[in-house]
């Protein structure tokens, strides 16, 4: 399974090398060399390659945004097709957590893969007009 890459302890006042840069953000150091690649900027004219520390969090932040997700009402993701897909013949299932909050559950049209999304019990008259939901605490008795 990937693991979420945080900038949280890469300094911005500081710079790496690829080794230590590798080391900070918890990846290989092919990663770094790849995402060197991809457009991270590095310090050309030193050895070993210097990565400044503002530059690498404006990249991770960058790739993280580009790879964000913004579901509407009614739309789940897609763990096989990494789609925002509405579930298939609008069936879904709810499963609470505790009184505010829950999970929907339900399949994909296209892939018949497992999808899934926290809800607020706030939110669930908005997704009873969408599609039919069924589960504990989903409906009143």
């Amino acid at each position: 399974m990937a693991r979420r890459i945080s900038a949280a302890r890469v300094k911005s006042n500081r710079s790496y090398s690829v080794d230590e840069a590798a080391e900070i953000v918890g990846v290989t150091v092919q990663t770094i060399r790849a995402w060197l690649k991809q457009g991270l900027r590095c310090l050309n004219a030193s050895r070993p390659t210097l990565i400044l520390g503002a530059d690498l969090k404006d990249f991770l932040k960058e790739r993280t945004a580009k790879n964000a997700l913004t579901l509407s009402v009614g739309e789940f993701k897609c763990f096989r097709c990494k789609a925002p897909k509405t579930p298939a013949f609008n069936l879904a299932t709810y499963h609470p957590f505790c009184a505010s909050q829950g999970r929907l559950q339900a399949f994909c049209p296209t892939c018949e893969g497992p999808m899934s999304r926290i809800v607020g019990s706030a939110d669930l008259p908005r997704w009873l007009e969408i599609c039919e939901i069924d589960g504990n605490g989903a409906r009143d008795p």
